[in-house]
């Protein structure tokens, strides 16, 4: 695609790049800029700055920086032509293409399966990382024979706990990491990073180890930890969405699941506040949908439905209420 220089700046300052990159990345904030660790290195300490008045990034350490599109090129993998085409549609009418711009902008789109394609990773790479006991985990409540089976590692050079990503089709496409400095705030260090650029959330953590109990009913968190406690607990149709916010792709997923869905996000999550109601609306029209909800108070301000023990979970996933 040919596209001048006005058309790009154009392009660029049509989407909040801090907003778009929150929804992949745990971006801490320091002063005016936000950091987090660049997932296209080792980063011990997080590198990578988003500047919300500029509207860029740059990456202190191996020096990647720009705008949307140079980030949809460097995080989501993305060659040129397709960075622009889904910054457009990002932008939701507000770049203005001339007719020369808009005639390639048309020749070049490319379908949404197209654009959403992971790269597919070696698993030998995941070899590195150490098995062994989780600690810090076990403490929360989760088996280690669970953990075993989600194939749970450290990450001794950062610190972190890790697990792998399978994309819907089984392929292994990401490794996530949570670190286990209890002083993380303090040190700068986000708390979850993904090792690989994300691409498009078109899947769910833990699906490669739920399809097979997955039958009238499925069962989403927001996190891969609430998924292995229920697990130990004979739930074990249950995927992580790891956020509360479903893409397209995930409310399709889950549609053509042709089940139940059961919405078991944390305490602080409004099923009902706009973003959120916008995708359970869209997979209501193809099946049941259910939101657990913590009406009696007893969990804390940030608590997934697991957090207070099995008696507690029983209780709360049997009072499941339809969504209104």
């Amino acid at each position: 695609m040919t596209i001048d220089k006005a058309t790009i700046e154009q392009i660029n300052a049509s989407i909040d790049l801090v907003e778009y990159a929150s929804q992949q990345m745990n971006l801490i904030k320091r002063g005016k800029d936000y950091f987090c660790s660049c997932p296209l290195h080792e980063d011990k300490t997080p590198s990578l700055s988003f500047n919300s008045e500029r509207n860029l990034f740059y990456c202190f350490s191996c020096g990647k920086g720009g705008g949307i599109i140079n980030y949809l090129q460097y995080f989501e993998g993305l060659s040129f032509d397709d960075a622009v085409n889904k910054a457009i549609k990002l932008s939701n009418g507000k770049v203005e293409l001339s007719k020369s711009n808009a005639m390639s902008f048309l020749k070049s789109i490319k379908t949404e399966s197209e654009q959403i394609a992971h790269k597919v990773l070696d698993k030998s790479i995941y070899e590195k990382y150490n098995k062994g006991e989780v600690t810090l985990w076990q403490q929360e409540g989760i088996l280690q024979s669970v953990m075993d089976l989600y194939e749970i590692r450290i990450d001794t050079n950062q610190n972190r706990i890790v697990y792998p990503v399978y994309d819907m089709q089984g392929n292994f496409i990401n490794i996530k990491g949570r670190t286990m400095y209890p002083n993380y705030k303090e040190l700068g260090i986000p708390k979850y990073i993904n090792y690989f650029p994300v691409g498009t959330m078109d899947y769910f953590q833990g699906y490669n180890v739920a399809k097979d109990y997955i039958k009238d009913e499925v069962i989403v968190f927001e996190g891969i930890k609430s998924v292995m406690k229920a697990y130990g607990w004979g739930y074990k149709n249950c995927i992580s969405a790891e956020k509360h916010t479903l893409t397209n792709e995930q409310v399709d997923a889950l549609a053509s699941m042709k089940c139940d869905v059961v919405f078991a996000y944390d305490s602080d999550v409004d099923y009902y506040s706009k973003d959120v109601l916008k995708s359970l609306l869209k997979l209501s029209k193809v099946c049941n949908v259910y939101i657990i909800t913590d009406s009696i108070g007893w969990l804390g301000a940030k608590d997934a439905p697991v957090d207070k023990g099995k008696e507690t979970w029983d209780f709360l996933y049997g009072s499941r209420e339809k969504l209104r």
